[in-house]
């Protein structure tokens, strides 16, 4: 035992060792960090030295424990010291762990500023490079604007693998991406203009460029500055000819994806709930306008076939008319019944999809016309040859096709950027249909540079490389294309399969095989509350109807509810069960369900006050809930085990073992695990 205690002792001193050395490294880098950067000079060294300070308390409060345990032998006063001495052991890595994250918070705001740094020195750049007027100044200052490009391109790459929001990484990805173009556009665009310095056309194409370049400057500067620093959106904005109408943030534009998203959460929460509040009919009433507002870009589409825009027009008038009696069934009962609740959410619900997949069924048709087409080689082409012979109505005749296609195109990615479902192709549909909307004149004016001056080897160059860069926006296009495509098939086959990980809330794909025998009550209470738990499990993930903090203490009040409302079902059940070891267990299960559910519903009614409080509120009820639906989970597999003892109950058998074969503990995650040995 002797030898043991040692061990133990050397290996919580070698830790220790091991920790402190790490300690000091750490601030060592954080103190040098400081040193070359005055303005947080202050605060990372207050930062280090609580780092220091904490780092060593935790390994003598280590160490004193490892031999109060080694000399005490299990001695009472000296579990007691050993209680004391480890709660102070807490404090203390949680003061480390405090202090280690105000450094890296601080260091974090370094990178962020040097990249904005970077940022200032191109925009003063493209200042100077605005008001050129000879070439071999042009020449001199775009050397040191390439430089700097360069090291921008290395910081905003190293920085975008940092970023942990999808949506950020695909914004910096874009916005690299459109550098990394338009610098090229922005050297030939400048020839042209300092070789032809009196022709518009060459003037408004290099505008353009300009324009595109610091549009991409302020979309890095809003990534890297999110959360961390103030963004001024308008910090590299020359004058007001630059300020754009649309967002900068395309995360945020509303989609025909995302209004379906908000109607179809609201229908969640009246099946939740139980009834239609006034602040949910509004909400009802103005997700279904934000969804026909979005859906007009489809049935305005001179590309929309005649049967898919009735078919999209038929979907969105059913959605109102089963809306309107939803909502009269409500005004004429004092009380909605959960049946009658249920079904009509079912009812809509099912018709919002259906119009959510005729959509995506347009808009990947679409796709698919417009690239089998392949006119972009016949039109570029020809624009070329019109503008090198200095055919202006030739050319003339192609632009306007080129228009028209364009167009097409930019409406064949507004189409796919409604119909996306992740945050990456949110962004990347998005800036894909502004950077080919922005592209599309600058061809045009390049083009009729060209016919201008038809000898000019810099504005034919300037020609070629405007068409190398639409050519690659158009294939840029076509993969974010095929990945939605991928994306929306792979979820409709999802939703065919008869098991998931993430299974529809209520296991409800299981339970359509048995809708005969679905008044049976024990089911409609483990099928309810299975989905109240899969509600608050993507609350902790930052997703599905539950928005804010008294959303989840709502659902944790009715999920207590259900639980209190399962126990009553299942004693009487219990009554009709024989005398056996299988319904002592169950009564034992039983009997621990109204525990949890009363101390849940202590828990929802603490008040708090201040967001650490909030936070260990919503900790705690997330833990009693998990609790719960583990009782739950035990209760209803009983419920099988004794129902195959009652002939009369073999209906109840074969529900109760549809639901157990459906993993409570994958429809929630790590929310509730579930007894293999007790499953199906």
């Amino acid at each position: 035992m002797k030898l043991k205690s040692d061990k133990i002792v050397k290996a919580v001193k070698k830790v220790g060792f091991f920790v402190q050395a790490a300690v000091e490294r750490f601030v060592t880098v954080g103190e040098s960090i400081a040193d070359e950067h005055p303005e947080i000079q202050p605060e990372m060294y207050d930062a280090c030295q609580d780092a220091r300070v904490a780092g060593t308390v935790v390994i003598f409060s280590g160490s004193a424990i490892a031999a109060l345990a080694s000399k005490s032998s299990g001695e009472p006063a000296a579990n007691g010291s050993s209680m004391v001495d480890r709660n102070f052991l807490v404090r203390a890595a949680r003061q480390l762990l405090s202090s280690v994250t105000r450094v890296l918070l601080l260091a974090d705001r370094v990178v962020v500023k040097q990249i904005l740094k970077c940022e200032e020195k191109l925009s003063y750049s493209l200042t100077h490079l605005e008001n050129i007027s000879n070439f071999p100044e042009f020449v001199k200052v775009f050397t040191t604007f390439g430089g700097e490009m360069v090291t921008l391109a290395h910081k905003t790459g190293d920085r975008q693998q940092d970023l942990k929001s999808e949506k950020r990484r695909a914004q910096m990805q874009v916005a690299r991406t459109v550098l990394e173009k338009y610098t090229m556009l922005l050297l030939t665009s400048s020839k042209t203009l300092l070789r032809h310095p009196e022709c518009d056309s060459a003037q408004q194409t290099r505008n353009g460029v300009f324009r595109q370049i610091r549009f991409s400057l302020q979309l890095i500067a809003l990534c890297v500055s999110d959360g961390v620093v103030p963004y001024d959106p308008c910090c590299f904005c020359m004058n007001s000819e630059y300020n754009d109408e649309e967002p900068l943030d395309l995360g945020l534009q509303l989609t025909a994806t995302v209004a379906i998203k908000q109607l179809l959460d609201s229908l969640e929460m009246i099946r939740m709930t139980g009834n239609i509040g006034v602040g949910i009919k509004e909400r009802l009433c103005s997700s279904v306008d934000a969804v026909s507002e979005m859906i007009q870009d489809f049935t305005d589409s001179a590309y929309t076939s005649h049967h898919h825009r009735e078919q999209i027009i038929d979907f969105i008038g059913e959605i109102r008319s089963s809306l309107t009696s939803m909502l009269r069934l409500d005004a004429e009962s004092d009380k909605l019944h959960a049946e009658d609740i249920d079904v009509s959410v079912h009812k809509l619900s099912k018709v919002i999809k259906d119009l959510q997949k005729q959509l995506q069924l347009v808009a990947l048709d679409q796709t698919t016309d417009v690239f089998k087409a392949n006119e972009d080689h016949i039109i570029l082409s020809s624009i070329k040859s019109f503008a090198v012979s200095g055919d202006i109505d030739g050319l003339e005749d192609f632009i306007e096709r080129f228009r028209e296609h364009a167009e097409h195109v930019e409406e064949v990615a507004r189409l796919l950027h409604h119909i996306s479902l992740t945050d990456s192709l949110h962004i990347h549909t998005g800036h894909a249909e502004r950077n080919l909307r922005a592209l599309s004149p600058l061809m045009v004016l390049a083009g009729r540079t060209l016919c201008l001056h038809p000898s000019s080897r810099i504005a034919r160059e300037n020609l070629e490389v405007f068409c190398d860069t639409w050519a690659h926006a158009v294939n840029e296009l076509s993969r974010v294309a095929k990945e939605t495509d991928s994306v929306c098939h792979g979820q409709i086959a999802a939703e065919k399969q008869a098991y998931m990980s993430l299974p529809k809330p209520g296991v409800d794909a299981e339970a359509e095989k048995w809708d005969e025998y679905a008044e049976n009550d024990i089911v409609k209470r483990a099928k309810s509350m299975s989905s109240m738990a899969y509600n608050m499990y993507l609350f902790t993930r930052g997703d599905g109807p539950l928005k804010t903090t008294h959303d989840l203490f709502t659902q944790a009040e009715f999920f207590a509810e259900e639980a209190n409302k399962m126990y009553k079902t299942v004693r009487e059940f219990s009554y009709e069960v024989p005398g056996s070891a299988e319904k002592n267990e169950l009564i034992q299960v039983l009997e621990r369900i109204p525990g949890h559910c009363q101390q849940l519903q202590v828990l929802v009614k603490t008040p708090t006050v201040g967001k650490s409080a909030t936070f260990n509120k919503v900790d705690s009820v997330i833990q009693e809930t998990k609790d719960l639906m583990n009782e739950i989970a035990k209760l209803v597999t009983s419920c099988f085990v004794c129902a195959t003892k009652v002939r009369h109950c073999l209906i109840l058998c074969f529900l109760i073992s549809s639901f157990i074969r459906f993993p409570i503990g994958k429809v929630i995650g790590d929310f509730v695990v579930l007894r293999s040995e007790k499953t199906v």
